[in-house]
This record gives C-alpha cells, sequence and structure tokens, in this order.
C-alpha cells in the first residue's frame, strides 16, 4: 500500500472512529450515524429528471450548519452508494470548491439557494489528485464500513436480526 493510500485510510478511520451503523447496510444509515459523529446534518437528495447532460454523477453542497449531496437517480444501487462515499470522500479530506464552481451552481435544482452555499463540489472528472483521493477514500469507507459495530436498536426489526444472529452463530457476542 502506498504512502498515500495509508494517509487516506488513517483519514477514514480517524473520521469513522466511535461511529456505529444499523445493518444490513444502508447509505442512508452510514450518512446518518456519520452526521451525528460530524455534528452536522447530511441529506442526501437525486438530481431532477432531465437535470442535462453537463449535471455530474454527484454533488457536494455545503451550507454552514449541514451538507447536501445530490447524486443521479438513474442508476444502480452500487452506483448510488459509491457516487454518495465518493463525496462524502470529499468533506472528509476537506476539498475546496473546484475552478467550474459556476458550472455546478448552475447544474443545482432551482430550490438550492446559491447564496447559503458555502462550498460545492461536484465529480465530473476524474483526472485530478482531488478526484483521485476521493474516489480511493470511497472505496476504504465501504471497506471500513463492512467492520464497524452496529448500533443498538430499539425497532422490531432490529431485535429480530440480532435474535436471528444469535440462533445462526450462538458462541458470538452480537451486541
Amino acid at each position: 500500500m502506498s504512502e498515500r493510500e495509508l494517509r487516506l485510510r488513517r483519514t477514514c478511520e480517524k473520521a469513522l472512529e466511535g461511529v456505529r451503523i444499523q445493518r444490513p447496510f444502508s447509505i442512508e444509515s452510514f450518512c446518518e450515524a456519520l452526521s451525528i459523529k460530524r455534528g452536522r446534518e447530511m441529506v442526501l437528495r437525486e438530481f431532477p429528471a432531465g437535470s442535462g447532460l453537463n449535471t455530474p454523477c454527484g454533488l457536494w453542497v455545503a451550507y454552514a450548519d449541514e451538507d447536501h449531496i445530490w447524486h443521479v437517480p438513474a442508476t444502480s444501487q452500487r452506483h448510488r452508494t459509491q457516487v454518495i462515499l465518493h463525496e462524502i470522500g470529499h468533506m472528509l479530506l476537506e476539498h475546496g470548491g473546484d475552478s467550474g464552481v459556476s458550472a455546478l451552481l448552475a447544474a443545482l435544482p432551482p430550490e438550492i439557494a446559491s447564496a447559503r452555499v458555502k462550498a460545492v463540489f461536484g465529480r465530473t472528472d476524474y483526472s485530478t489528485d482531488e478526484e483521485h483521493d476521493a474516489e480511493l477514500t470511497a472505496s476504504i469507507l465501504g471497506e471500513i464500513a463492512d467492520t464497524l459495530p452496529t448500533s443498538p436498536s430499539t425497532s422490531r426489526d432490529g431485535l429480530l436480526a440480532r435474535v436471528d444472529a444469535t440462533m445462526i452463530h450462538p458462541r458470538r457476542d452480537c451486541r
């Protein structure tokens, strides 16, 4: 593993310390848990249909107290998760806006008040170091998420999942 990859992995591990997620994994529960840790709400949104050919696959819009991640709607769940993790990578690596900010702001749906936007970063190209790092970070986040502890659930489904897991693996501690 290169020094760059090790640095990115350490950044991800530090960002995810203490984060607990629901099982089975969902990007929504992962974002909710990460939001709690960071103290900033994270909102996942789809680009409206017909947003145009120049619309990026994903877009991170940072406001003063919350982050919005926009993604294309017509994609697989796996691709959607990777796009969202990529944008989270930009957040965790504290990437700033790029030179195409005005073009990205123009791609935003009209309900976004661009005056409130503190930073915007779009997934349009993979040739820069920041894009490469964000994509690698997305993959690392996916790997680490598989090892995160589960959050306690008070829901009936969560209870049944824990009972089921205990019955399958009776000697495993499922807390």
